[in-house]
Formats: C-alpha cells, structure tokens, sequence
C-alpha cells in the first residue's frame, strides 16, 4: 500500500480515500446519513486535504457548527468554493457563527496564496440567492421529491387496477340483470301456453249458413285444434328449455346467445307450421291473434340478438315491448281456442241424446 506525506504529522492514502468518498457519497444520496458520516470522516483521516469528502461531511452531520467546521475546511483548502461560501453566508443568517471540530478531524493546512489577483464576484442579489438555495438543501429536497414520486408510480398502478376492476364487476353485474329481466319478460310471454283450463260463458249459438256441412265443419275444427296444441306443445317444451339454459347464474353470453337464436328457430317453424293449417271461420279471429302473437314473439327475440352483440339498452327495452305486446294476443287466442272447444264439447253431448 502506497502513502504520501501531505503535511507533517499527516499520512495520506489517496486511493482509499477516495473509495471511501465514494461509498460515502453513495450512502448519502441513499439516505443514510449517519453511515455516510462515519465513511467521509474514515476518508479524511487517510486525507484531510479532499475538498469532495469535506463537502459532502458537511452536508451529512447535524450540528450547525460541525458543519461550519467542514465548510471552513473546505475553504482552508479551496478559497473559492462557491459551496462552501454560500453554506458559511446561510449558516452566518442563520446565527451559527462559532465552528466545532468534528472528532479525530484536524484542519487541514490552508492553500498557498497566489500572485495572480482573482476578480471581485459580484454580490448577488437576494433574489438570486434564494432562487439558488444551498447545495445541500436542494439535495434533500430533491431527494424527499423523488421518494414521493416513486411512491406515487407504485401506488398509481394499484388504483388504477382498482377502478379497472370495479368497473368491469359493474358492468357485469348490469349486464347480468339486464339479460335476467329479459329472460324474466321472455318466459313470461310464453307463460300463457300452459294447458290452464279457463271457464268461459257458453257463447248463444248464431245461426249461420255454412258451405259445408255441420259434420265437416266440425272436424275441420277439431283438426286444427289438435294441429295447434302441437304447436303449443313445441313452444312450451322450448321455452322450459330456454328458461333452463338462460337461469343459471353467472352465464356466458355466448351460451344466452346460442339459447336463444335455437327458441327462435323454434318459434319460426311454428309460425311456418300455423300458416300451412286450414283455418275454419269460427276461428279466424283466434288464428290471427295467434299468428300476430307469434310475430311479435320473433321482433323480440331479434331485439335480444341485437342486446347481446352490443349490449344497447334501446333494444332490450324494445324486445320488453314486443313481450309484452306478444302475451296480450296470444291470451286472447288462448281464450278463442278455450270457448271453441267448449262450445266443442257441449254440442258433442246434445248429439248424443238426439233423436236418430
């Protein structure tokens, strides 16, 4: 290990000291300002003539006055420190006029006196000096700053994910009870065709002039009936089946979407299947409530498809309306059909006891 003699009395080690300026800087920037401390004063000891490891001591103790005692020092070696000139002038406003050593440190021999005349600096203005602020203080209020913004770039991302997922169960949960009042609406329009038995007054029969006979007009009548309560039949068995598939909570919306584009197709066959019947004219009217019932149904489920693929509320208001409208004409068919076979019924018992 190479040392120089600097001063009498003082051995110096240049390439220690200045490891431990830097590892005392490090620890500084760092925040750790008493393991700084003890870092530079290690370094002067091996060179008391480091300007560096005088600066930076002084902005790592605490005592005013030791910190005075290291800016003395620095002057001692660099006269023309602007540092350390505007440390002495802030800690002289500050009233520390009196220097004390700093344990184990001694001062350093002052720098020899040159020839050359150094121009005046000018006095700074106050404002400038402010504006400036000590070295030392603007590098813990830079250093407290950046503490704050690293705190605000880890906090940042947490709320941001946050709100992320708040509104993504929002929007779920919206969505989930928009499809299950559709759903509610939907079933409840095809609730009309369960085989309920209505009792309606006997109509007074009307004498009227048929084509055909009694005979054939009333088996037409009984066929169509028998053809419509398959119909009805298929309807009941596809709605259960889309009230199954479309109640289970948490479903996807692609499976509400499968569900119900198959009790569409269902619907339009039996829509197709209604208009290929031969319709006899008591049950005309019936026929056609029915068969507007059952278009009606079809714009709602269109009205739905449109819901699922952009998730507008026009639509699902819209395809509540159909519903809604659906249900009236299919209960008025329902009554039409009920009263028939009724009226069905009574004249197949007055036959039976009439005279042959």
């Amino acid at each position: 290990m190479t040392t120089t003699v600097n001063e009498s009395g003082v051995r110096a080690n240049p390439a220690e000291a200045r490891e431990l300026v830097e590892r005392g800087i490090a620890a500084a920037r760092g925040g750790q300002r008493r393991v700084a401390a003890g870092l530079l004063a290690r370094a002067l000891k091996l060179d008391p003539r480091d300007e560096r490891a005088w600066l930076w001591l002084s902005g790592v103790v605490d005592d005013p006055a030791q910190r005075a005692f290291c800016l003395q020092a620095v002057l001692r070696i660099n006269p023309q420190n602007p540092h350390a000139r505007r440390g002495l002038a802030y800690l002289e406003r500050q009233g520390t006029v009196n220097a004390r050593p700093i344990a184990d440190l001694s001062v350093p021999a002052a720098a020899p006196e040159t020839t050359t005349e150094t121009p005046a600096t000018p006095a700074t203005s106050p404002a400038k000096d402010t504006a400036h602020r000590d070295w030392w203080l603007h590098w813990r209020w830079q250093h407290r700053e950046t503490s704050r913004v690293r705190l605000v770039l880890w906090i940042l991302p947490i709320v941001l994910l946050s709100v992320a997922v708040f509104l993504h169960q929002s929007v779920s949960i919206a969505r989930e009870q928009a499809l299950a009042a559709l759903a509610a609406e939907q079933a409840s329009a095809f609730t009309v065709e369960s085989p309920s038995v209505v009792a309606v007054a006997t109509p007074t029969p009307i004498p009227a002039l048929e084509a055909e006979p009694l005979a054939v007009v009333e088996s037409l009548t009984v066929s169509y009936l028998s053809a419509v309560e398959a119909i009805r039949a298929d309807l009941r068995t596809a709605t259960m089946t889309y009230r199954q598939e479309t109640s289970q909570p948490g479903g996807a919306s692609v499976n509400h979407v499968a569900a119900t584009q198959r009790l569409r197709s269902t619907v339009a066959q039996a829509l197709a299947n209604l208009g290929e019947l031969r319709v006899p004219g008591v049950l005309l009217p019936a026929h056609e409530d029915y068969r507007r019932g059952l278009e009606l149904e079809l714009a709602g489920l269109d009205a739905i498809l449109e819901f699922y693929s952009t998730y507008d509320v026009a639509h699902a208001n819209r395809a509540a309306l159909r519903f809604q409208e659906a249900r009236a004409f299919i209960e008025r068919a329902q009554v039409g059909f009920q009263a028939q076979l009724q009226l069905l019924g009574e004249e197949s018992l007055i036959s039976a006891y009439t005279i042959r």
